[in-house]
């Protein structure tokens, strides 16, 4: 065990740096779709724009595979 390991401490909180990185590319993608929208590429801009609400709802889930 290393000297960093305790037992029965609580877990680690999420990675602040983790998110901090997750949110500098979401705001990079709208970014860019902001670009792409005023160039009057829409579609491009759109499809930035839904990934970006796909990625904050937490990501697509398949139906075929869910348990239940």
């Amino acid at each position: 065990m290393s000297s960093t390991d305790r037992i029965g401490s609580t877990p680690p909180e999420p990675d602040s740096q983790l998110q901090a990185g997750w949110e500098a590319a979401l705001l990079e993608m709208r970014h860019l779709a902001s670009h792409l929208e005023a160039r009057g590429a829409n579609r491009a801009a759109v499809t930035l724009y839904d990934a970006i609400r796909i990625a904050r709802a937490g990501g697509l889930h398949c139906t075929e595979h869910t348990a239940g």
